[in-house]
């Protein structure tokens, strides 16, 4: 739940206004919100070449993945082994962008 829904949610709960504290929190939140969405574009931007070294890295530490009885032998489960890895890139972004790791939770689970 992002910051804002947090403070939100509690505040309703309790039938009060946002405290003070809660408002900094959100005023935080917004102002690295430009930081979060560059930070998810670039990671879109270079999600080929992301995916890519991350497996080449993962196949090369752990060869018995693209080996005959591995989650990855063969060409097609070495393409779904990539595309579960742009998958998780893409919740992460999600994640960037929202300030929180409920995306992630919500989505990839």
């Amino acid at each position: 739940m992002s910051v804002v829904t947090k403070s939100i949610v509690n505040a309703d709960a309790e039938a009060r206004y946002l405290s003070p504290g809660e408002l900094d929190r959100i005023k935080s939140f917004v102002t690295s919100g430009e930081k979060r969405l560059r930070i998810a574009q670039v990671l879109t931007e270079s999600r080929e070449r992301i995916v890519k070294q991350a497996a080449d890295q993962l196949f090369q530490k752990r060869p018995d993945i693209v080996s005959p009885g591995g989650n990855a032998y063969g060409e097609e489960m070495t393409a779904t082994c990539l595309r579960d890895m742009d998958y998780y890139l893409r919740l992460i972004t999600y994640g960037i962008v929202a300030g929180d790791v409920t995306p992630i939770e919500e989505i990839g689970f």
